[in-house]
């Protein structure tokens, strides 16, 4: 228990930094706000453009789609708010700043993470719960413990595919120097699981399902709610999201026994 609330005191701790950061330079919080919104904007009546041009898309409505669409942007917003500095591992690696870490008493993953908050995406949270309670409205899904029990656990379970996936890849740069190029990549086709995937081939449906499963993220969880697939989801979540991190845990272990400090 005491090492429990250690851990609850450091990362309250790195929470408090990082509304001190934020707070500190209000001019580029606000671009920054202003940028994630347009940004998840774009992405997303792109896809409404398409769907109402041709009537639906991959057998999904215009409520379905905006259910999916803002259920994948509810994960991927507080996967950046929370756990977005695996994308620094890049630099913590190739600059040496892993060092630093290394000397402290706390797990060296567990400061990578709590090391930058992004609370400015949790205004991208906001705007896509909102997106998101539009559409069970219109579903006529209505909210009850089950549907509030689901979503909770959507949610963990996406958060940690979500970021499991972007450590494996972003773990590659202790061997290679060009190994967050590969996580970029894999961040691309990430856009691929904000579409119906039952409308894309078969392969690049198993790759989103089994090899990379984003499809956890977003697609599955909204076709289970919108009654396209069955019960096996609630399952499946817990699964992918658990596999996913058992490989991200042993590739940041096998990357750190790796890790040759630069000596400067």
């Amino acid at each position: 228990m005491k090492r429990l609330a250690y851990y609850i005191r450091l990362w309250m701790g790195y929470q408090r930094m990082g509304l001190v950061e934020m707070t500190q330079y209000p001019a580029d919080t606000v671009i920054l706000v202003i940028s994630l919104v347009l940004r998840e904007a774009a992405g997303f009546i792109g896809v409404l453009a398409i769907a109402s041009a041709v009537g639906g898309l991959g057998g999904w409505g215009i409520y379905e789609i905006c259910l999916m669409f803002s259920m994948c942007a509810l994960v991927e917003s507080l996967s950046q708010t929370y756990f977005d500095n695996v994308w620094g591992i890049s630099y913590l690696v190739h600059e040496g700043r892993l060092d630093v870490l290394l000397v402290r008493p706390a797990p060296v993953f567990f400061q990578v993470l709590g090391d930058v908050m992004h609370y400015p995406a949790l205004i991208s949270m906001a705007i896509y719960a909102g997106v998101m309670v539009y559409a069970l409205e219109h579903l006529g899904i209505g909210f009850g413990v089950g549907l509030l029990l689901f979503l909770a656990e959507y949610l963990i379970c996406g958060i940690a595919v979500n970021t499991g996936i972007y450590t494996i890849f972003n773990c590659l740069n202790f061997w290679i120097v060009q190994g967050e190029d590969v996580a970029v990549l894999v961040q691309t086709c990430r856009e691929f699981a904000k579409y119906p995937i039952g409308a894309f081939p078969g392969v690049i449906r198993t790759i989103f399902t089994y090899v990379l499963p984003f499809g956890f993220v977003g697609y599955y969880p909204a076709a289970y709610l919108t009654g396209k697939t069955g019960s096996w989801v609630l399952a499946g979540l817990p699964l992918s999201a658990v596999a996913v991190a058992a490989v991200a845990a042993v590739f940041w272990r096998l990357g750190s026994r790796a890790y040759d400090s630069t000596g400067t």
